[in-house]
């Protein structure tokens, strides 16, 4: 799996799986909610901890720059 999530899109995921997990906790009253959310804040802090989107990679999307322009490099040595 090559890394397609850069830093900033990984630390707004988790930042989003946190409040997810938060809105999961506050609307135990509803368990549609409650399991939307959790299931929305486990596949974001997936992929933040992963660095890898398969969503991005169905569209050949990738915020990690970085690791495009390395590999442009290696491939030219």
């Amino acid at each position: 799996m090559v890394p397609n999530v850069s830093g900033v899109d990984a630390t707004v995921r988790w930042t989003l799986a946190v409040v997810l997990f938060a809105a999961a906790i506050g609307l135990h009253e509803s368990p549609v909610m409650t399991f939307g959310c959790a299931l929305v804040a486990i596949v974001l802090a997936g992929t933040a901890a992963t660095r890898h989107c398969p969503f991005y990679s169905m569209f050949h999307l990738r915020t990690n720059r970085w690791n495009a322009r390395h590999k442009r490099e290696r491939a030219a040595h």
